[in-house]
């Protein structure tokens, strides 16, 4: 069975691209946030250049991943569960808005 060469930073720039849309990024919003230009984030995701070791902890902070999972082929269960506990959260904030609104416009009313 003949082996598959792997290109890490292109691997790398498709997961790092993958996980900033997910997070409701654009690239100028992301390399803002990472202190570095546009182009540059723009090679990392493109596989042409590859990231510093620094760099690569600030990008899975900022998009709340782990380093392994930028390197990973799929979407990882960590991500997820954070993004529905997240979810979850805001949908329950809602839920306590509404409940006390609504509450102070009926006694408004009696």
């Amino acid at each position: 069975m003949e082996e598959m060469e792997l290109d890490i930073p292109h691997l790398f720039g498709k997961n790092v691209q993958k996980y900033r849309k997910l997070a409701g990024l654009t690239q100028s919003e992301l390399s803002k946030r990472l202190e570095i230009t546009q182009k540059h984030l723009s090679i990392i995701e493109t596989g042409t250049q590859f990231a510093s070791a620094s760099l690569i902890a600030r990008i899975s902070q900022e998009l709340h991943v782990t380093p392994a999972a930028l390197f990973g082929e799929d979407l990882n269960q960590e991500y997820f569960d954070r993004l529905y506990t997240r979810i979850e959260t805001y949908i329950d904030n809602k839920i306590i808005w509404l409940r006390n609104n609504l509450s102070l416009d009926i006694n408004q009313k009696n």
